[in-house]
């Protein structure tokens, strides 16, 4: 990250999506939300483009995950997105993390 440039913001996982509904946070952008809450979130927040399908959502400065498996590979994500991928791969190493596990 580069001096002066603003940080992306980060949201929580699971119910994160529906919190920021209420915070006004997704009016029309796009959020994943977790399997359970995919009619609250409709129902909430009219123009979130609601992603049924996306493990995690990265839009600019509002990044969401769907659950908290998803928020493993949204945070990978970020340490790609802030610096890089080599960076990336390498705490995926450490966590032992299979971003495709087999089942």
């Amino acid at each position: 990250m580069n001096p002066g440039e603003v940080a992306p913001r980060v949201h929580g996982e699971l119910a994160g999506p529906v919190t920021d509904t209420a915070a006004g946070l997704l009016r029309n952008r796009p959020a994943p939300p977790h399997c359970r809450a995919v009619d609250e979130l409709r129902a909430q927040e009219l123009t979130a483009d609601v992603r049924e399908d996306a493990r995690w959502v990265d839009d600019g400065d509002l990044i969401t995950s769907a659950d908290a498996s998803a928020g493993i590979d949204l945070a990978l994500h970020l340490v790609a997105r802030l610096a890089g991928p080599d960076r990336a791969r390498q705490v995926r190493r450490g966590l032992q993390h299979d971003p495709q596990p087999p089942t």
